[in-house]
């Protein structure tokens, strides 16, 4: 470059016009762009666009294909969600109803009427239930004693009775039985043997008399019914 300013320096005119300058590292855009974008790379650009395109609309179409799927499932979820919320509000008003059954005549239907109504009967029947116990409580009380005083007051014995050759050992029985409520004396247990040549009988009483005196009277009482039976018997 510095000789070329050179040479323009030191020449004349016409040598100026007669040097030919080499122009072959100078090229035209114009020429430049038309070889480098010709057909085929406008062509290769246009199959890039097409590919793109295809490209994106695949990911639309995927992208859309997911969304729709996630949208239908929470649809469904929600449909789910809606149909459990009608049953368990139709649970919730059936149950208020057989509530409202139970309350007194005018409670209102209103589900707060409601519940503060069963709430004081609540507290009512739980008091009532708390009296009953103690009254309970006390007539179990009052039982014991009164078992206790029976106890001690009466006395438990066995008695024992026999007739030899008796004529009706059913009858005498039933005489017998008579004595001792007569006497005030309750028969626990009996034991008889019937058959004929003998009746005996094993009598366990409770008696607040001597037991001796309940089992002469027995015995008198059975020799009494023999003797009646028999004469009338005979007669």
């Amino acid at each position: 470059m510095e000789e070329f300013f050179q040479i323009s320096w030191f020449c004349d005119d016409e040598t100026y016009n007669n040097f030919e300058v080499n122009r072959s590292a100078f090229v035209s855009f114009e020429s430049k762009l038309s070889e480098e974008f010709g057909v085929y790379s406008y062509g290769s650009v246009s199959m890039n666009h097409r590919n793109m395109n295809k490209r994106v609309m695949e990911f639309l179409k995927k992208n859309w294909i997911s969304k729709n799927g996630q949208v239908k499932m929470e649809k469904k979820k929600g449909h789910k969600h809606m149909i459990k919320e009608r049953i368990r509000r139709e649970k919730q008003k059936q149950s208020y109803l057989a509530l409202h059954k139970l309350l007194p005549m005018g409670t209102k239907g209103e589900k707060n009427a409601i519940v503060q109504t069963a709430t004081r009967r609540i507290e009512e029947l739980q008091k009532y239930k708390e009296n009953l116990k103690k009254r309970n409580d006390e007539l179990e009380m009052m039982i014991l004693a009164e078992n206790d005083s029976n106890n001690e007051d009466f006395d438990k014995a066995k008695i024992k009775t026999k007739v030899n050759n008796p004529i009706s050992g059913i009858d005498s029985m039933l005489e017998v039985l008579k004595c001792l409520k007569n006497c005030g004396a309750k028969a626990n247990s009996i034991q008889s043997s019937f058959s004929l040549q003998e009746f005996s009988t094993i009598i366990e009483i409770e008696t607040k008399s001597g037991a001796g005196e309940i089992e002469k009277a027995v015995q008198n009482t059975l020799f009494e019914a023999e003797r009646n039976f028999g004469a009338h018997w005979y007669y």
